[in-house]
């Protein structure tokens, strides 16, 4: 079980995350879908600004007895803040583009599923207490859809 929660850790890194997310986006942008590139690429960068200012500006020290090692600032979780900007960039575009109902719902539980576990992992490996996980969710989800408005304003205004 631990060796499973340290891949769910390491698969749902910032770095990982933001590599994942930079590939998805090229691809985007190269296939005429600009718009979504950037919308992707806004949340996922003001996400993670909003995190590690406060992670720095805070610098709340992680629990003194975690399974793993981690040097930075644990609140709030980078990892929860990047799990729920996928979570809900998935439930934006499976609701935008995907028609069938039931594929819709699948990808809807598969992203909160992503966001549960990556959680579920953090608080395993004993990195992070649940209001970290809970003020990480919240910021990833409130900037997403912050962008999303933006953009959906900004769009408006070019038509």
């Amino acid at each position: 079980m631990l060796a499973f929660q340290i891949l769910v850790s390491q698969i749902s890194g910032t770095a990982m995350m933001f590599s994942i997310i930079a590939v998805i986006c090229v691809l985007l942008y190269v296939n005429n879908y600009k718009k979504d590139s950037l919308k992707i690429i806004f949340a996922s960068i003001s996400a993670m600004f909003v995190t590690f200012t406060l992670k720095y500006l805070l610098r709340v020290p992680r629990p003194a007895h975690m399974l793993v090692v981690e040097t930075d600032p644990r609140f709030p979780s980078g990892h929860a803040t990047m799990a729920s900007v996928v979570m809900a960039l998935i439930i934006y575009y499976s609701y935008k583009y995907i028609k069938n109902t039931y594929v819709r719902y699948f990808l809807y539980v598969c992203a909160v599923s992503w966001f549960l576990l990556v959680s579920y992992s953090r608080l395993y490996l004993g990195v992070h207490y649940p209001i970290d996980i809970l003020a990480g969710g919240l910021i990833g989800i409130v900037s997403t859809v912050i962008v999303l408005k933006i953009f959906k304003h900004l769009h408006y205004y070019n038509s």
